[in-house]
């Protein structure tokens, strides 16, 4: 004979089912407060309009910072020519202060690298070294210096500044400059460890002609004055002419085969 299946315990069964209409609400309600505190508040922060902040004037880390707090993104940015703001700073934005936009949106800004035009500075009395530092710093480029020989200035100071101090000129531009030269024989100044730019200056400067210059391999800075004739301190006069040895790269030594 075929033996009976023993029944299963109703209890078994009664507690998968009470356990399944307990667990469906509550993953329902989880999906709710899901959607109520996480969903629905992205969704509402990011569909909803906000005014964009005006960030004009401000270094550009900072507008960055501003805009994040208003949920808002840092966009391309160019740097343009500016009169008004200084370098760094914010000139104009887009879309402009006051325009509601979507947050999460970009903002587009024009930073300022400051004027393309620059003054002549005033360099009387400065020595030809100075001078040389203070035109780059201007932004303008030393063309000419020229040696005026005269009793009535010390020697090695600029006595003259062709266009005139406060003259505005384009950025980059070429100024000239006078340095007073000494009558008659005079010390060779001592060249060696200066750039050939500042070097050459110098020479022009004290009516001095420099030979076509030479250079030799060194570990010294390219370009770096090692070696002059006359050497410092040697008699010269107006017209004489001076010979220097530039440093030049040195040519790595060729792969032992």
């Amino acid at each position: 004979m075929a033996q009976r299946r023993k029944p299963r315990p109703r209890g078994r069964r009664t507690g998968k089912l009470f356990a399944l209409l307990v667990g469906i609400p509550a993953a329902i309600l989880l999906l709710i407060a899901i959607l109520n505190w996480v969903v629905m508040p992205l969704y509402t922060r990011l569909g909803r309009e906000i005014d964009t902040p005006d960030v004009t004037g401000l270094a550009r880390e900072e507008a960055e910072k501003v805009l994040a707090r208003f949920n808002l993104k840092l966009g391309e940015v160019r740097v343009v020519a500016d009169t008004l703001q200084p370098p760094g700073r914010v000139v104009t934005q887009f879309p402009p202060p006051g325009r509601k936009v979507k947050a999460g949106r970009t903002v587009a800004l024009d930073v300022s690298r400051g004027s393309d035009r620059v003054l002549v500075p005033d360099l009387g009395g400065l020595r030809l070294e100075e001078a040389i530092a203070a035109v780059t710093a201007a932004g303008l480029r030393v063309g000419e210096v020229e040696s005026l020989r005269t009793p009535d200035f010390v020697p090695g100071l600029i006595i003259a500044v062709r266009p005139m101090p406060g003259t505005e000129l384009d950025r980059n531009a070429t100024i000239i400059i006078a340095v007073s030269a000494p009558a008659g024989k005079f010390p060779m100044p001592n060249l060696t460890g200066m750039n050939i730019e500042t070097a050459s200056g110098i020479v022009a400067s004290q009516g001095l002609i420099l030979t076509p210059v030479r250079d030799a391999p060194s570990d010294e800075p390219v370009g770096m004055v090692m070696f002059q004739y006359p050497e410092e301190g040697t008699p010269v006069a107006d017209g004489d002419t001076v010979a220097l040895i530039v440093a030049s790269p040195v040519e790595p030594a060729p792969d032992e085969q």
